[in-house]
């Protein structure tokens, strides 16, 4: 779909006009993968002629989708969603997860699905905890899914909020004698496919048999034997003894992979996104500076050459300042030779509420950092690509958050999943099947380290399963760059539409009558 088949739906509002933008962002966020956008209709004489009303009493006759006073309220004291809030609920779509329960006579539903999607949509539980990890992050034992016993971040709540409203509106459309809204899925060029997968590789290392690489294997080593970790133990002696005698003799190294990565991308006809630190300036950023400024050359004159495309892998400073992080990028476009667009974080160690405005204002045009590191799923609980909203200036991003659905160190880390391969490939088995049943589009991210046969455990071999899984499905796998652009294609938004230093909200949504005069009546988000 191209932007000359967007289409705008009519839609009534009875909320606080303070409340009146995220409203209307969680609605064009929910109805872009159908091709369409809002028209906002302030008259409430003419809510008739809507598709959908959306308020805090019924509007007889009318579809009318309940806003919550208590979330408003919640909202408003920026207060922790309660545990437990999220339940089931019988809806015309089937069961959904839903907070905020209301009474059900005279309206659609019986929760509010615009309040449940904005408290997802804008990681609400980031924004209120005072949780957070060793890496500023917030654990997912602390988050909105652990804490909601009727939640799965395996089966995306906002996907279905996303087909509940398409329901409901395309029965009023059909009453109104329109058209109804599209399926949501990805777009219909010929080269489409129903989904989209963006392959992306994060390089943290790219050599392990460095003087402190080999005092690092021994230390873990003589640990995991004090400790009777005898697992740990075997893998860390095998991976010793394969240096010894395989990569010492050849000067090879199992960290770099790339030659054999990249051919069997190109074999296959696929391309990634491969991102880079440009600095080391802490503990953090990496274990081994000296090595990795040393030989990032020689792996970005390889990516280049196999026409790959660089991202930026934010590291700690990245994160906290506007000058450094326009640094960073800078000098990574020189040393790449090529545009820079995309950033994901070091350790995912990118806060929504602080580190994606800065984004915005540097001018990047997508993240891909805001995932759960502990496990695999759809951190916001939805499967597209979005805008993330501010909510110090009340208005979305044009940063597109390009969702990350599934990393390979989730899977096999100890201190994560732990999974072994056949597990593994079930786990990542059931996210791309999630994916694939919903038309959207989210990252893959496979490190470049989990490309040695002899040391990978079979991760190696499990990428390559689901490069080839996606294309047997009727998925496309590609670059994030491109994902992004064709996203933007498909909600008529501009390929390039944030400017460094002057972001602007997209252009999305529409009003069908003059500006209030004062406040709205009601309630809601």
């Amino acid at each position: 779909m191209t932007a000359a088949a967007i289409r705008t739906v009519p839609v009534h509002l009875d909320v606080p006009e303070q409340h009146r933008a995220r409203v209307l962002w969680v609605l064009e966020t929910l109805l872009a993968p159908c091709g369409a956008r809002v028209a906002l209709e302030r008259d409430p004489a003419r809510a008739a002629d809507c598709a959908l009303v959306y308020a805090n009493h019924p509007m007889p006759g009318l579809p009318t989708v309940p806003a919550s006073s208590r979330a408003t309220e919640l909202f408003a004291r920026d207060a922790p969603l309660p545990p437990d809030e999220f339940a089931p609920f019988d809806t015309p779509v089937g069961p959904l997860p839903g907070a905020f329960a209301m009474p059900s006579e005279g309206f659609v539903v019986p929760f509010d699905p615009l309040a449940s999607a904005f408290v997802l949509l804008a990681c609400w539980d980031e924004h209120t905890s005072t949780a957070h990890d060793m890496y500023d992050r917030l654990p997912y034992a602390a988050g909105v899914f652990a804490e909601n016993s009727a939640l799965d971040i395996g089966a995306p709540p906002v996907d279905g909020y996303l087909q509940l409203l398409r329901a409901l509106m395309n029965e009023r459309l059909v009453e109104l004698g329109a058209p109804p809204l599209d399926e949501p899925g990805w777009d219909d060029g010929a080269d489409a496919g129903h989904f989209a997968v963006a392959l992306t590789h994060d390089i943290d290392n790219l050599w392990r048999w460095t003087p402190r690489g080999v005092a690092t294997a021994l230390h873990r080593s003589a640990r995991a034997a004090r400790y009777r970790r005898w697992p740990m133990l075997r893998r860390e002696l095998r991976d010793l003894r394969l240096w010894l005698t395989r990569h010492l003799p050849r000067r090879t190294d199992p960290y770099w992979t790339f030659p054999g990565l990249l051919a069997g991308e190109d074999d296959r006809g696929v391309s990634s996104t491969f991102f880079v630190i440009a600095s080391h300036a802490h503990p953090l950023d990496g274990a081994q500076p000296r090595t990795y400024a040393k030989r990032i050359a020689l792996a970005l004159a390889l990516l280049r050459s196999a026409k790959r495309e660089i991202g930026l892998h934010g590291n700690d400073r990245d994160r906290s300042g506007l000058s450094d992080l326009v640094a960073d990028r800078n000098d990574l476009e020189t040393r790449s030779g090529a545009a820079v667009d995309g950033v994901r974080y070091h350790y995912l160690r990118c806060r929504y509420h602080d580190t994606l405005p800065l984004l915005d204002k540097a001018g990047f045009t997508y993240d891909s950092s805001i995932a759960f590191a502990e496990h695999e799923g759809l951190r916001c609980g939805f499967s597209y690509p979005f805008h993330p909203y501010d909510l110090r200036r009340e208005r979305p991003l044009d940063i597109v958050e390009l969702p990350l659905a599934l990393m390979d160190g989730t899977l096999a880390e100890p201190h994560h999943r732990n999974l072994d391969a056949d597990a593994a490939r079930a786990a990542s088995l059931a996210v791309l099947e999630r994916l694939r049943a919903s038309g959207g589009g989210a990252a893959l991210l496979w490190h470049n380290v989990r490309f040695d046969a002899a040391s990978a455990d079979g991760y190696d071999q499990l990428y390559w399963e689901l490069v080839d899984w996606i294309d047997a499905h009727g998925g496309v796998a590609l670059p994030a760059t491109e994902l992004v652009r064709r996203w933007r294609e498909r909600c008529g938004e501009p390929a390039a539409a944030n400017a460094a230093g002057s972001p602007s909200a997209p252009a999305a949504m529409t009003d069908a009558a003059p500006a209030d005069t004062g406040p709205a009546p009601g309630a809601g988000l």
